[in-house]
């Protein structure tokens, strides 16, 4: 009666951790209720490779164990395992790349797998081949017509596994930017000129002696425009700042005091500035590959009539520096990087002073400026697997008393909400979030609706491959299992009969009493009349 109100359900659940889970559940119960006289652990499971893990499993030589192999007549899955965009840059008007890759957990090739999106409003169809056990991927362009919160769903056509048919994903088109720009001594006119070209960055100007945490409410870029000096409490918010969320761009003054600036670089993990060289400061190259200069150009040059730097403060990278090099000189020295891992922060190693070269003056700059802007744009994921220790990050400050919640049709979860610097994040993992939750794209609500969430299964159990019922028993003995006694159900069997031991077994011992009693009975009635 109890596995008839089972509900399957598309989460993982690895045998090593089924079986300490009984345990464990047992020993509650010898302790608190009645106590069990023989254990016996029947352990239903097609046993896929993926998830069935035996290195937990203690020594036991008192239980019995029963795997029970459900093989399966079909091998063949197909799954959508990924989702992901080219650019980081969503912007309205802009065209989308949207990478969808596809694995194929057969061991036939499949021509032609009809792949179907729907992305806010669009359809499409694409087609692909895929090879067997292997997998493919397949690009959908389209343009953003709108800003605002988006969605969107890919799926292909299974016969097995429906559950991993579908993957859900979210975004968010923003209508504007907020720019702040901190001028020092040697600041440059031509930073401001570039973001009042556009009504899409909202810009701010202060000087540096006026700058305080008030000033970055719903500011995504700061240009730090020609500091000389920095002081602790700036570089202490600045340094939070990127930590959050934020985007920062580094633009060092003329005079750079480079104790304090190497004291803000350290903690924004990048290189630390020495003296200004003029040696080899001929911009060599452009690093074209990297994501920053994605769309930039219609195509490489390597004989780029680029702007001329005169010197530069050479950069000497430390061992726990994580950075990406845009732009590099002829001395092997990088003249522009960014950050790499959490933080989003853009160093340039010179000065855009004229005495160090006419770099503000070429076209490149502009170009790099607005590219910075436009990938400062705050992320999220775009998608979280249920299951696993997932955070989404919440940028907006939340001042309102009421709970954030997780809404989908009938479902209405509140999630924890955890603090970490000046942003807050919502965590989905935990038995409550696992039990809750389906995949599909929920509504994160506030006392206003803040962003969609895309929820997903993990793609552990797509892959079919199995092992076989003398794979199993070896895999348990060896982890000192004694008594083990293995099954096996196959073509789909809806009736299979399955030995497994009673220890404390009475009723033949009752049905020979009775007939003695009776026989007794009935001699007594006879023979003492």
């Amino acid at each position: 009666d109890r596995l008839d109100k089972i509900t399957a359900i598309p989460l993982t659940r690895e045998i090593d951790d089924v079986i300490t889970w009984q345990r464990n559940f047992i020993k509650k119960e010898n302790e608190t209720n009645q106590r069990t006289g023989s254990k016996q652990h029947i352990l239903l499971s097609d046993f896929q490779k993926s998830t069935s893990k035996f290195d937990g499993i203690e020594k036991d030589n008192l239980a019995y164990y029963y795997p029970i192999l459900f093989k399966p007549q079909e091998f063949e899955n197909i799954c959508v395992d990924s989702v992901w965009f080219t650019s980081p840059i969503r912007k309205v008007g802009l065209n989308n790349e949207l990478n969808i890759r596809v694995f194929n957990n057969s061991n036939k090739e499949l021509t032609n797998a009809e792949i179907h999106c729907e992305i806010d409003g669009i359809t499409r169809d694409v087609f692909l081949d895929l090879e067997a056990n292997g997998s493919s991927t397949t690009v959908v362009n389209y343009t953003e017509r709108s800003s605002g919160m988006k969605k969107g769903k890919i799926s292909v056509n299974d016969k097995q596994l429906f559950w991993d048919d579908d993957f859900y994903f979210s975004y968010s088109v923003d209508n504007q930017t907020g720019v702040l720009v901190i001028n020092g001594e040697g600041a440059s006119q031509a930073v401001e000129n570039v973001y009042s070209l556009e009504k899409y960055y909202n810009l701010s100007n202060i000087e540096v002696n006026t700058f305080s945490i008030d000033k970055l409410k719903n500011i995504d870029l700061i240009v730090v425009n020609g500091l000389d000096e920095i002081t602790s409490g700036t570089i202490d918010e600045l340094q939070k700042f990127a930590q959050s969320g934020g985007t920062l761009a580094l633009f060092p003054g003329p005079n750079a005091k480079l104790a304090e600036w190497n004291n803000l670089l350290s903690g924004l993990q990048l290189p630390l500035l020495n003296e200004v060289t003029s040696v080899g400061s001929r911009i060599d190259k452009l690093i074209y590959e990297d994501p920053f200069f994605y769309g930039m150009f219609e195509k490489k040059k390597e004989n780029l009539n680029l702007p001329a730097i005169k010197k530069y403060y050479r950069p000497s990278p430390g061992v726990n520096n994580s950075y990406f090099e845009l732009i590099k000189l002829q001395s092997g020295s990088p003249l522009f990087m960014r950050s790499d891992g959490s933080m989003n922060v853009f160093l340039f190693s010179g000065s855009l002073d004229k005495d160090f070269g006419t770099f503000t003056s070429d076209a490149l700059f502009p170009s790099i400026l607005l590219r910075i802007a436009e990938m400062s744009q705050r992320k999220a994921p775009i998608s979280l697997i249920i299951g696993k220790e997932s955070f989404y990050p919440l940028y907006k400050k939340q001042n309102s008393e009421t709970p954030i919640r997780l809404q989908s049709g009938k479902v209405d979860f509140i999630p924890r909400v955890l603090k970490a610097g000046l942003i807050s994040y919502i965590s989905l993992n935990g038995k409550e979030a696992i039990e809750m939750l389906e995949a599909g794209c929920y509504e994160l609500k506030d006392e206003k609706t803040e962003a969609i969430l895309a929820l997903n299964y993990d793609r552990l159990e797509s892959s079919t491959e199995c092992y076989s019922k003398v794979e199993i028993q070896d895999k348990m003995t060896e982890r000192g299992l004694k008594n083990i006694s293995s099954h096996e159900v196959t073509e789909g069997q809806s009736i299979t009969k399955i030995d497994i031991q009673k220890p404390f077994e009475y009723w033949k011992l009752f049905i020979a009493l009775s007939l003695l009693f009776l026989l007794t009975e009935m001699a007594l009635i006879k023979f003492l009349k």
